[in-house]
């Protein structure tokens, strides 16, 4: 595995933006104030891109203080340079590195991480339905091996239970209904959608999911943060809801915290 990367210094991080809600919503500002004709979609998508990881990055840094961490994928890379000063110390893994197989092995000794985080990474293993399932699967057992007793993950997934996940489920009723996940094409390669029951059954017996955040609720479409007033209204909401029931459960993507129970993880074969 090429691209692993790692700091120990607590201190490297300058210019570091330290309030994650002000970048999360400073999108629909610029937004609003563009003219008609700068707008477009690659603009609306930079800016809800932005909203989620300043939604996702909150939480991490809450639980990343102090602690020896994991960027599993880094599928946000803002986040990681937020991540960086805070941290006792920062290692990397590019979600390349991960591949496009059914199994996955990270490069890391039993216990060595007090937090993992993996943002938009794990919706997008494998190449098809069954390597998607297997990869997920693969990458949580990891977790919980590299994981100390006790440590802390978090791991983001695409929600089929959200506005957005019910657009596509429309087109798969019978997928959704009976097995719970859904897995399309999509400008990653494919992106796999997961009930919270489904990804309970991916989990290995040592992880145990905690508490979950729900990222993107009100902003459903991205063009909606370029309507003046409107879309810093729903950005707000957002950060609201973000924490809060029942409106958590219809993120776009649900950021899921796991804990590591201080037995050991089977070994697989």
């Amino acid at each position: 595995m090429g691209r692993v990367s790692g700091s120990t210094n607590a201190d490297e991080g300058d210019g570091v933006i330290a309030d994650p809600q002000s970048a999360g919503t400073r999108g629909a500002s610029a937004l609003a104030s563009d003219e008609p004709g700068d707008f477009g979609w690659g603009s609306a998508q930079r800016w809800a891109g932005e909203l989620v990881d300043a939604l996702a990055g909150e939480v991490v840094m809450r639980h990343a203080t102090g602690r020896i961490v994991l960027d599993l994928g880094h599928g946000a890379p803002r986040v990681a340079e937020w991540v960086r000063p805070r941290a006792a110390s920062l290692r990397v893994v590019d979600a390349v590195d991960l591949g496009r197989g059914a199994s996955i092995r990270l490069p890391f000794a039993d216990g060595s991480f007090e937090l993992v985080y993996s943002l938009r990474t794990l919706p997008h293993l494998g190449h098809d339905e069954a390597t998607s399932e297997a990869a997920a699967r693969s990458l949580l057992h990891e977790i919980a091996r590299i994981l100390a007793p006790g440590g802390t993950a978090l791991c983001q997934i695409a929600n089929p239970r959200s506005l957005w996940g019910l657009y596509h489920g429309v087109r798969h009723p019978v997928t959704v209904i009976e097995r719970g996940s859904l897995v399309l094409e999509s400008p990653r390669g494919l992106t796999r959608f997961d009930t919270l029951a489904r990804f309970g059954k991916l989990l290995p017996p040592s992880l145990t999911l905690t508490q979950l955040h729900g990222l993107r609720v009100f902003v459903i479409l991205p063009q909606l943060l370029a309507l003046p007033i409107i879309g810093r209204i729903l950005a707000r909401l957002d950060w609201y809801a973000r924490d809060r029931a029942p409106w958590r459960r219809f993120g776009t993507h649900l950021l899921l915290v796991l804990r590591r129970s201080h037995a050991l993880p089977q070994s697989r074969a």
